[in-house]
């Protein structure tokens, strides 16, 4: 008889990430945020902005300049979400001393009837998640 695979995480609703993969997945499913950023419990700031773009790159920042959210989970050790709203959800990421705090809000561009913004990625257009990721091969290996 073969020994039981070791099953994946299923995370339903709301939950803790701390794999690059599935923290992308999970941001993926946002496009503008009220966010609160706060560094050893201090508010440093707070506004709005619209996520620009998703990374999971050690050399890159996260950023968020003139409205927009440049996004690195990589910047990050785990990612707490979970419904706040009917229609929005809360993301927390949470790094050492620093937690920023997100709340997804519907594009206003949307909304209001004007002209959309591009998708962050498409089907076609999606990257290649392996190569964006440091995955441990020792794991592969067995």
């Amino acid at each position: 008889m073969e020994p039981r695979r070791t099953l994946a995480p299923c995370l339903i609703g709301r939950g803790t990430l701390s794999s690059y993969r599935d923290m992308l997945r999970a941001l993926e499913t946002i496009e503008s945020v009220e966010y609160t950023y706060s560094v050893d419990g201090e508010i440093t700031d707070q506004g709005r902005a619209a996520l620009v773009k998703l990374m999971a790159d050690p050399d890159s920042s996260t950023l968020i300049v003139n409205g927009c959210l440049f996004l690195n989970v990589a910047s990050f050790r785990y990612l707490d979400f979970e419904p706040i709203a009917d229609d929005a959800w809360g993301f927390t990421l949470y790094g050492d001393g620093a937690t920023l705090k997100m709340v997804s809000v519907p594009d206003e561009s949307d909304s209001e009837g004007g002209p959309s913004r591009p998708s962050l990625l498409t089907y076609d257009e999606a990257p290649d998640f392996e190569s964006l990721i440091l995955l441990d091969d020792d794991d592969e290996d067995d």
